[in-house]
């Protein structure tokens, strides 16, 4: 691949602190829109499996020049280090500059339950990175918490759980950026799918004053190999 095809991320985004709060949330923008344009569609997929390669071969499709993915073989690599996907420099301390966790939370099928995915997030709380994503899968028709809300639980819900952990974990340094992608479901048979994604930066050490901002959203497109 060209290297229009692969994502940067500036060296300004690559340091913590209080500035570039702006361009982080462009780097963040673009990520998404990266990610997304040529990655399979869940339900393209028999397995949850099958669409987390789809998502490892993505991470390493896009990975900025001059850094490293890992696991580093979508064909051969399967396991993790520290968290699912990640992109570290190449070069100088081998900085980690994303960190990915990717949770689809399948107990049974067609449901879904929060806190496996609670669980992954975790993960990424103690990991340091200026650039964290979460990738989850909620229930596109589910508004209310009636019954069971950590089951088939909702975009709401599942906002309200995140931002009890980042209000609660008290360590997050300025210019963390954590990227939340939700790929739902919609329930629409034959659909190729849709997405979104929200966003939260640190602003200061131990941050906990938690709104997400809405990033962006769309449809899916069926790649042409599938």
């Amino acid at each position: 691949m060209g290297d229009d095809s692969r994502f940067v991320i500036p060296e300004e985004c690559r340091e913590f602190g209080e500035a570039n709060c702006d361009e982080r949330r462009r780097v963040a923008k673009r990520f998404v829109e990266k990610f997304v344009e040529n990655i399979a569609p869940p339900k393209s997929h028999d397995t949850d499996g099958a669409w987390t390669q789809s998502e490892r071969t993505r991470f390493i499709d896009i990975c900025p020049v001059g850094c490293l993915a890992w696991p580093g073989d979508a064909r051969t690599r399967k396991g993790e280090y520290l968290v699912d996907f990640g992109w570290e420099e190449e070069k100088g301390g081998k900085r980690v500059l994303l960190a990915c966790e990717s949770e689809w939370a399948s107990l049974a099928a067609w449901k879904t339950h929060w806190r496996p995915v609670e669980h992954d997030f975790e993960k990424l709380l103690a990991v340091k990175a200026p650039f964290k994503v979460l990738v989850f899968s909620s229930d596109f028709k589910r508004v209310g918490c009636d019954g069971d809300p950590d089951a088939d639980f909702s975009i709401g819900y599942a906002k309200q759980r995140l931002q009890g952990s980042l209000r609660g974990y008290g360590h997050n340094i300025p210019g963390e950026t954590y990227i939340f992608l939700d790929f739902p479901r919609t329930g629409v048979k034959g659909s190729n799918g849709v997405y979104r994604a929200f966003i939260w930066l640190a602003k200061k050490y131990g941050d906990t004053n938690v709104s997400f901002d809405d990033l962006a959203e769309g449809e899916l497109t069926r790649p042409p190999e599938i």
